[in-house]
């Protein structure tokens, strides 16, 4: 007999939910009803034209993605989303996951009859998506540790090696678990290992929910195979498992206990596996003896046969073809809705599992403070291994080092105006190849490993904050080392002043200007989603300073409403320092020229420390504008509800729906 909304417990402490729940995690049933989901997209802009007041409604139409789709995942069982491509499976488990946050949602999400809309089932819930982004520089065991570690607080090394062993043994990853995870460049795991890492990485850690977007994709039959069973494994274990499949073999379809079909965003079937044959059967699609049933669904009632292509022999081939299919799904989604099945989804819909959760059915993630350690140990490790841009790094400042040396070698040798013309195109040059190069060097970088960052993210591994100083603290040591050498090869070479004050204060300013560049290269890298959208606009980002700097252009001969820009300009305060640091004590025939020279460039009122001083401003700034541009960027795919509104939906009461006295038995 069902209890009525006010025999449940409306905390929403979790500790409370644990001593009432004999410390197991409760079974965890998924439920939605008239789930429908939708994008804008602009309109033809012709129809438009000449048009006022045209509101966002005329401008954009909306594109369905998902049509009501009603359903029921249950624990304990292995269920199958199967669909052409375009048919909103994948668009449906992120929905449920929580990994949508922009479109149009209507529709109740459930989970054991509480609201869980909003993403509130990343509580709860591990993802692995179709997209197998790691890190190349880490092993596969050193991958499926660092999740351990990640999700278990005070984890012991013994339980760590215990769960790492169990998952590498269960996916048959003995042979490459100390075979570092590899790019198109690093040699690496195979695409079927590199499949199976992922699945590790979330099976090593326990969860009541686990979705899988193509989890067998790439794999060979016998790999697919062995991961469905695993999967079926994990199911028993009181987990509700939801995968999509892309047309698997019969026997890895057998496996599956449920089968959801999507077409166009509706449903076509939902229900038993052993079902789907008759069912079809019963609404006049006769599977063959010895066919694939998998097969069938998508050659035969998906897609058009001969008789229903017949109809559309007198139209246009193309626009006939697709209309006719689309009457033909809406026909199928018609008589599924009216079947005996589609009756029993309902039933288990309405009358959902409405076991309290407890604790043990929480994702979990340690402290902050404890992602940090863990974060810097493996960017260390990346940094370290990652040898072949370690090797470019130094390689590059040691080569421009090398040109600029050569080029304006022993310049103080030289006639004083040629000696005056070379000191300051050396300190330009200097400048500019301690900026340009640093800014793309590391928008590359960080490019790259900002959808490791997402993947892992949206996984619940680890906060911005950590992520973010971790890997600032590791490269850090790079943009600090590379000016060093730069300077320590070009700066006796070109023959500047030879004195340790002025050569420390022309490493100074050139490790500062590396440094802001390096802030830079991040901003753009987390502001930007797209890495050739960042490197088109890069350039112009770069050029501007360059023209401020105050040795392309006179700073006091510029026009009043453009030349404010100089002060804005980083490399300005740069130049200015080693300008001043080597031009002050120039002297021809006793007379001071340096200082001659540097009241005709006009580089403005501030001297050495004031500069030092700006320049350290600009790379704080920019780095506090880097943190808080990766901050929107994960932002951008997390649902906008708090972590707090959600756990007091779902260790609340259920939806009074439920529990209502007239759906009391």
């Amino acid at each position: 007999m069902q209890k009525n909304s006010a025999d449940y417990h409306t905390s929403v402490s979790i500790e409370e939910n644990v001593e009432c729940s004999k410390l197991k995690p409760q079974p965890a049933q998924i439920s939605f009803k008239n789930l429908c989901y939708s994008i804008p997209i602009e309109t033809n802009k012709t129809s438009f034209l000449g048009k006022k007041n045209v509101s966002d409604s005329d401008r954009f139409a909306r594109k369905i993605i998902l049509d009501n789709v009603t359903g029921s995942f249950n624990p304990g069982k292995l269920t199958a989303i199967m669909g052409p491509s375009g048919s909103g499976k994948t668009s449906l488990l992120n929905l449920l996951s929580g990994r949508i946050s922009s479109g149009k949602v209507e529709g109740d999400i459930w989970l054991n009859g509480r609201a869980a809309g909003c993403g509130s089932l990343s509580l709860i819930s591990r993802f692995i998506s179709q997209d197998d982004v790691m890190l190349s520089t880490i092993t596969v065991k050193e991958v499926i540790e660092m999740a351990i570690k990640f999700r278990i607080g005070n984890v012991s090394s013994e339980e760590i090696d215990r769960r790492c062993s169990q998952a590498i043994s269960a996916l048959e990853l003995e042979k490459c678990q100390n075979t570092l995870i590899g790019n198109s460049i690093l040699k690496g795991i195979s695409g079927g290992e590199r499949k199976r890492t992922s699945i590790a990485m979330e099976m090593a850690t326990d969860s009541s929910i686990l979705f899988l977007d193509e989890p067998t994709s790439g794999l060979d039959m016998y790999t697919s195979h062995l991961v469905t069973k695993l999967l079926l494994d994990i199911s028993r274990s009181g987990q509700t498992v939801v995968s999509i499949i892309h047309q698997p073999s019969s026997d890895t379809f057998e496996l599956f206990d449920d089968v959801m079909i999507l077409s166009e965003g509706k449903v076509i079937y939902f229900g038993p596996q052993e079902d789907l044959v008759p069912y079809f059967s019963g609404i006049g699609y006769q599977c063959p003896n010895f066919t694939n049933p998998a097969d069938f669904v998508f050659s035969n009632v998906l897609n058009l046969d001969v008789n229903e292509l017949e109809k559309s022999k007198n139209y246009d081939y193309f626009t006939s073809r697709s209309n006719i299919r689309i009457l033909k799904i809406d026909k199928l989604a018609l008589k599924w809705k009216k079947s005996k099945q589609y009756m029993n989804i309902i039933a288990k819909v309405d009358e959902p599992i409405l076991n309290p959760l407890n604790k043990l059915n929480f994702t979990s993630s340690i402290s902050s403070s404890k992602q940090f350690p863990i974060l810097l140990s493996r960017s260390l490790k990346d940094a370290l291994r990652d040898k072949l841009v370690l090797r470019a790094r130094l390689g590059q400042s040691v080569a421009l080092a090398l040109i600029m040396g050569i080029v304006f070698y022993k310049s103080n040798e030289k006639q004083i105006d040629t000696q005056i013309q070379n000191v300051l195109g050396s300190l330009f040059f200097g400048i500019i190849s301690q900026f340009i190069p640093v800014a793309i060097g590391v928008l590359s970088t960080f490019s790259s490993g900002k959808f490791v960052f997402q993947r892992e993210y949206q996984n619940g591994y680890y906060k911005t904050t950590p992520y973010f100083f971790s890997k600032f603290i590791i490269e850090l040591p790079i943009q600090l080392i590379c000016p060093i050498i730069f300077c320590a090869i070009s700066y006796p070479m070109v023959g500047y002043v030879l004195s340790f004050k002025k050569f420390a204060i022309h490493t100074g300013a050139m490790i500062l200007t590396s440094l802001i560049s390096f802030s830079t290269g991040i901003f753009a890298s987390a502001f930007f989603d797209d890495i050739s959208v960042a490197l088109a606009l890069l350039p112009m980002i770069l050029v501007l300073p360059m023209v401020f700097s105050g040795f392309l252009v006179n700073s006091g001969d510029t026009l009043p409403w453009i030349g404010w820009l100089q002060w804005i300009s980083p490399l300005k305060y740069a130049f200015t320092i080693v300008t001043t640091n080597q031009l002050s004590s120039l002297t021809h025939n006793n007379i001071n020229v340096g200082e001659i020279k540097l009241e005709s460039l006009k580089l403005g009122p501030f001297g050495i420390p004031a500069c030092f001083g700006f320049m350290s401003f600009f790379f704080l700034l920019l780095s506090a504008f880097s943190y808080l541009a990766l901050q929107a960027f994960s932002k951008k795919f997390t649902p906008h509800n708090s972590t707090k509104t959600k756990l007091a939906n779902l260790l609340g009461p259920p939806d009074p729906i439920f529990t209502s006295p007239q759906k009391a038995i």
